[in-house]
């Protein structure tokens, strides 16, 4: 194996346990409400699904595959409130935990590096991680002793990776200490940054960051509350970014 399939494969064990512990989790969690466990159902069967579709086409990027998943959330919300009418709660809970254990058994397997979803061809660990967000702000919207804090660090360092890849440059530094930081553009306006402190910088927290990533506040609340600081003439710029993916549908 080369050293390059190596890091790949490690990075999807790696994805593929932060997924299943944040799933075992909320499946056995009785401050989880049903509406809960069913998302989780439809999320871990759309994981199921995708794994009996193995690709050799060529996968989108990270970004586009968020882009895709934010359209595409509705269908699975209506899914979920479908399954959360015809189904008991007890009954739903069991159902989350039995397609929890089914997809830790499919993913400690042989699976393929690429599959097709109806959100187009993904390479299996962007697929992982896209729902990981998903399971991680179902958590966090339930109670902060639901997210695991390596789920959350994870999908802090997915979100701004998407963000890098949507907005090249180098005008504003966003920091999410210790997880992350990325450097974006600010759509043509202030200075390129090379080297030294960046005149245009916005820090924040790592549970912060995901809800301004996912749609859950937004940065003036953010630095209204202090959970967020902010320097430069054009760190404002960073709100016209955000979010990287809209799941506020899903509160």
């Amino acid at each position: 194996m080369s050293i390059m399939a190596s890091r790949i494969d490690r990075a999807l064990r790696t994805t593929s346990e932060l997924l299943v512990a944040q799933c075992r989790v909320l499946a056995t969690s009785s401050s989880l409400p049903a509406t809960g466990h069913s998302r989780l159902v439809v999320l871990v069967d759309g994981l199921l699904e995708a794994l009996d579709k193995p690709s050799n086409a060529r996968n989108q990027s990270w970004s586009a595959l968020l882009a895709k998943r934010e359209v595409t959330a509705t269908a699975r919300q209506e899914l979920a409130t479908e399954l959360r009418t015809t189904t008991q709660p007890e009954v739903l809970q069991r159902l989350a935990a039995s397609r929890t254990a089914t997809l830790e058994s499919a993913l400690a397997g042989t699976v393929p590096m690429s599959v097709h979803t109806d959100d187009g061809i993904s390479h299996l660990n962007d697929l992982l991680r896209a729902v990981l967000v998903e399971l991680v702000v179902l958590a966090d919207m339930h109670g902060p002793g639901l997210v695991q804090p390596a789920a959350l660090r994870a999908c802090v360092r997915a979100l701004s990776q998407a963000l890098g890849e949507r907005f090249a440059g180098q005008t504003i530094e966003v920091r999410i200490p210790p997880a992350s930081a990325v450097q974006v553009g600010a759509f043509g306006e202030g200075p390129t940054h090379t080297r030294g402190t960046p005149p245009n910088v916005v820090e924040t927290d790592e549970i912060t960051w995901l809800r301004l990533a996912t749609g859950l506040t937004s940065l003036p609340a953010a630095l209204n509350r202090a959970r967020a600081n902010a320097s430069g003439s054009h760190h404002q710029a960073l709100q016209r970014m955000l979010p990287v993916v809209d799941l506020s549908r899903l509160a």
